[in-house]
């Protein structure tokens, strides 16, 4: 009776450890991606938080897609490039860009260290480092994305964000497209 009930600890031991690589695996998928919603009177502020953090927190480059670029993220992306952090933009043709956004669009293309690329095929919003990405519709203008109710994707998977990466070259011009 003893043997079977040393054989039953061990076999029990062995489905816990299973058990216990199976939900780090589950852990671990789920990681990947987080699809949240912004805006309505619950939320509003979630997308605008969440790019806020990755903003001050980028430490190497900050790569962004974006139809157009308000006041309030201007000067938190000359804040950071003020500390030396290249910062690439991806926006509209300044005639495409409302006049009021024109005079932001102006002040960020002459701050140095911040770097804008026109392509007329700008239509969501995409905010990346090299340790996470955030995309949605939208723009980076703070009051819009308060009042608009968005599906909101985030990633912090390194392959994820290599892609990301890849898709952001692709929308650069040809020069500009080293690896």
């Amino acid at each position: 009776m003893s043997d079977r009930i040393n054989e039953l600890r061990i076999e029990n031991t062995r489905l816990k450890n299973e058990i216990q690589n199976l939900e780090n695996k589950v852990v671990a998928l789920v990681g990947i991606f987080s699809l949240e919603f912004s805006g309505g009177s619950e939320h509003k502020l979630s997308l605008n938080e969440h790019l806020i953090n990755l903003i001050t927190s980028t430490t190497n480059q900050l790569k962004i897609v974006s139809p157009k670029i308000d006041k309030f993220y201007s000067i938190e992306l000359k804040r950071l490039a003020e500390k030396g952090i290249p910062i690439l933009i991806i926006t509209n043709d300044r005639g495409n860009i409302p006049k009021n956004y024109q005079e932001i669009y102006d002040d960020l293309k002459k701050t140095s260290g911040i770097n804008i690329i026109n392509n007329i095929n700008v239509r969501y919003l995409l905010v990346f480092n090299a340790e996470e990405a955030i995309y949605s519709g939208g723009s980076l203008d703070k009051e819009e994305l308060k009042k608009s109710v968005l599906i909101v994707t985030r990633t912090k998977e390194s392959s994820k964000i290599r892609k990301i990466a890849e898709i952001f070259r692709l929308m650069l011009p040809s020069f500009m497209r080293s690896k």
